[in-house]
């Protein structure tokens, strides 16, 4: 056997052991801290009730559901979609130029009304995020949807799912025992899978033998995904197996607002404005921003775009007085150059060997990262010496489609359908909650989506079919030109 297949074995052999335990049921035992617990299994009343003792039992039938907080997540719809590691015939390890899951169909929800996720732990509200977790769980579970948000009745002929994929490192961060808790007090003996995990033994997969001692895994995701320590965790928990007695460096940074960016939330980014805007309209990072500043020492570092993707307020003697990010790309400059400041800051001497992109909108952006950390390298030797030509990105949707197939098998829940059957979702506010406070974009004002608190009860949103109106044309654009195996499912065609 030659050395190229010895080291293609070896790193076969280490993502079985890696990916094996990762079909999990069953969470922290779960209490009534959350109303909506309970009213799904006993509340007939409940908007939220389920009758679980009707749930299917023999489910091959039944689609896989898929959530995120926005469009991100449907990188790893594409992910799994691509996926072909294995015989579809003996489902043994090997590819066979069919796509694993073309027999399956999905239901996917991008909770669009309550992002981004990412904020509801730096305003204290980590409970209610767990609690928008457990909701978008329990739409997948259940039956109904409404056709348009003003509809005074949801329609009921939507399929339960057989396998739950939480796509969204956040919803995973903060929410993953909790709904796993939860649905195990439903009764119901239904997988659900977090991402983190899948990002975090990827990252380890790429350090060859002694890099170990000279590396850095980058993580680049949400900033209440770093909050919760989520990653290095993980890293850790997994290098101990894997790298016993060393210290592998991790270096993470918040994305501030690039999720929002991307998704075009007003609060982060608006195409219309071209002078600063006021502190209650934008809410990313700043000259006098507590938590993530813009620092004019390293102008030339951020290298930003100008025109209105960079919003400056001067004051009469020319003086800075604002410094606002308006375009994707600026957001992206501004993260990336402190993920690279802080390596050098916390780790010299290292090399960054690769970063985790921890939100699933990044991998959408991979190239302008890339083209961001080459500017770098090229700007200043300090920077030159710890970021690699060939740096590795992680996009933990490829680890996390393996993971959802060794569940699939596990159970022997492998359907016979087609990708082309599937459907997918978005939340909207409700226009027909009387105390829901909705501006006229549509959209939740801030103060009150990030406001809100848990055991109301309310349908806060209401869960409609993608359409037009709800999907903006950079959005679909952007779907069909960087996904497009997604992009012919979700449009059939």
């Amino acid at each position: 056997m030659s050395e190229k297949h010895i080291r293609i074995f070896i790193a076969a052999m280490l993502l079985l052991v890696f990916l094996a335990p990762a079909c999990k049921r069953g969470g922290h035992p779960v209490t009534e801290k959350f109303k909506i617990i309970s009213e799904v299994k006993t509340d007939k009343d409940s908007p939220f009730f389920i009758d679980t003792k009707k749930y299917p039992s023999k489910r091959n039938s039944l689609p896989i559901g898929i959530f995120d907080s926005g469009t991100g997540g449907l990188t790893v719809l594409n992910s799994i979609l691509e996926l072909d590691k294995f015989n579809n015939k003996t489902h043994e390890q090997g590819p066979d130029s069919l796509p694993d899951f073309e027999a399956e169909r999905f239901i996917y929800l991008a909770d669009e009304a309550n992002m981004p996720y990412g904020k509801y732990n730096a305003e204290g509200k980590a409970d209610f995020l767990r609690e928008l977790v457990i909701k978008d769980v329990r739409f997948l579970l259940g039956n109904d949807y409404y056709e348009a948000p003003a509809d005074s009745m949801p329609k009921s002929d939507k399929a339960p799912v057989k396998a739950i994929v939480i796509a969204c490192n956040t919803a995973t961060a903060y929410g993953l025992e909790t709904v796993r808790g939860a649905v195990d007090s439903w009764g119901l003996n239904i997988p659900i899978l977090g991402i983190i995990d899948a990002g975090a033994k990827s990252a380890l997969l790429k350090l060859k033998p002694g890099e170990e001692n000279n590396a850095v895994i980058g993580v680049l995701a949400t900033e209440g995904t770093c909050a919760s320590g989520g990653y290095p965790a993980s890293i850790k928990n997994y290098a101990k197996q894997n790298f016993p007695g060393n210290h592998i460096h991790i270096a993470q940074q918040a994305g501030i607002g690039l999720a929002g960016a991307i998704d075009g939330d007003l609060n982060y980014i608006d195409p219309a404005a071209n002078t600063a805007r006021s502190d209650e309209d934008y809410k990313g990072p700043g000259l006098n921003h507590p938590q993530f500043p813009i620092d004019t020492s390293l102008w030339a570092e951020y290298n930003f775009e100008g025109g209105n993707g960079l919003l400056i307020e001067k004051n009469d003697k020319g003086g800075l007085v604002k410094v606002q990010l308006n375009s994707v790309g600026n957001y992206i400059k501004y993260c990336t150059t402190h993920l690279v400041v802080k390596i050098v800051e916390e780790s010299p001497g290292r090399v960054l060997n690769s970063i985790i992109l921890g939100c699933t909108h990044y991998p959408f952006f991979e190239d302008e990262i890339r083209s961001h950390l080459m500017f770098l390298k090229q700007l200043d030797e300090k920077y030159d010496k710890i970021i690699p030509g060939g740096i590795s990105f992680i996009d933990p949707a490829q680890s996390l489609a393996y993971s959802l197939y060794n569940c699939l098998a596990k159970d022997s829940l492998w359907g016979a359908d087609d990708n082309v059957n599937s459907e997918f979702f978005i939340s909207v506010p409700n226009p027909r909650l009387a105390s829901n406070e909705i501006d006229a974009n549509g959209e939740f004002p801030y103060e009150y989506k990030y406001g809100r608190a848990i055991n109301s009860s309310n349908q806060f949103v209401r869960i409609v079919p993608f359409s037009d109106k709800w999907v903006s044309k950079s959005i679909k654009a952007r779907i069909k030109q960087d996904i497009p195996t997604a992009y012919q499912v979700i449009y059939k065609n």
